[in-house]
């Protein structure tokens, strides 16, 4: 057993991680009610916007920027890192625009339902591949059979709601976020390992790129269309990106779980019809238990975790 002072270490970055996913499963709440009377492009402006504020703040008062953002220029003239590895920020500002989009639409269960699905399916895939920092995973039928149920997760609450078709065709906008944010997670990692294991240059980095794609997006619609005059509103709607920043910075290890349970609890604070309850809290059983087996052997579920144990043949497997 371990000792005490060790279990209350090692509980601290799992109660964080799972803070982490409740506070992206209410983000995801403001933001769909923010873009309800906003517009759902200014609702990710603003609150892409927000994120790179505060950090930029909280960068100022950082130590070991300096040397962290030096390692990083010397991987990319190195080409050790390649440009786009520093781009993770264009998933993470597509994923808040799919929350300013169909949060307010779905729901809170169904959205995140639908965005750790794709997280998780999409998680074995960049495993797979090698994307992320460290030795490529292999995708094993477990691991895949993990991917495949939590497409089922999602599918379940979805198709018992009465206006199945257009709940699917809104469901299909964050189950692709999700599959982008998983690619967010592998990338932000390599600028991790690139900065000397420093993560606020990742963090900057991405609300940084998520910024300056949501004003290009507001500047598209200024110059082509036009921007929604937006209605009062209360102001918890404009905290999203508060939020973000926690999300951001406490990715990793209970996510999944902090994410799912606190979209049921906020399903049933929000008015949510207690006939399509139920069916989001089997989904919900049914993805935690598909990112137990879509996580690489010897883990807990999270977005790639490393692989504990080698396999018969001198690689890490399952």
């Amino acid at each position: 057993m371990p000792p005490p002072s060790a279990a209350r270490t090692g509980a601290l970055p799992l109660a964080g991680a799972v803070a982490g996913g409740g506070a992206l499963a209410l983000e995801s709440v403001v933001n769909g009610r923010l873009g309800e009377h906003a517009g759902p492009v200014a609702a990710a402006a603003w609150s892409n916007t927000l994120s790179l504020g505060v950090a930029a703040a909280a960068a100022c008062v950082l130590s070991g920027l300096r040397p962290a953002f030096t390692a990083l220029l010397a991987a990319l003239r190195s080409r050790a890192l390649r440009p786009w590895h520093c781009l993770g920020g264009v998933a993470g500002g597509s994923m808040v625009l799919t929350q300013a989009l169909t949060a307010a639409a779905l729901g809170p269960a169904s959205y995140t339902l639908a965005l750790v699905s794709g997280q998780t399916l999409c998680g074995v895939a960049m495993d797979h591949l090698g994307l992320g920092p460290g030795a490529p995973r292999r995708a094993t039928a477990r691991r895949l059979a993990g991917g495949l149920l939590a497409v089922c997760a999602v599918a379940l609450p979805v198709l018992a709601t009465p206006d199945a078709d257009r709940t699917l065709a809104l469901a299909v906008l964050p189950f692709l976020a999700g599959c982008a944010l998983s690619w967010q997670m592998a990338v932000n990692g390599r600028v991790d390992e690139a900065a000397g294991k420093h993560p606020y240059p990742a963090v900057l980095l991405s609300f940084a790129a998520g910024t300056a794609l949501m004003a290009a997006a507001v500047a598209a619609l200024a110059v082509f269309s036009r921007l929604d005059r937006p209605r009062p509103g209360p102001p918890w709607h404009y905290t999203g990106g508060l939020l973000g920043c926690v999300v951001v910075l406490a990715a990793g290890l209970g996510m999944i779980t902090g994410q799912v349970l606190g979209a049921l609890a906020l399903d049933a604070l929000t008015g949510e019809a207690a006939s399509q309850q139920a069916p989001a809290a089997a989904g919900a059983a049914l993805l935690m238990g598909a990112a137990v087996l879509a996580a690489p052997s010897g883990t807990r579920p999270g977005p790639l975790a490393p692989e504990a144990a080698d396999g018969p043949l001198g690689r890490r497997g399952n």
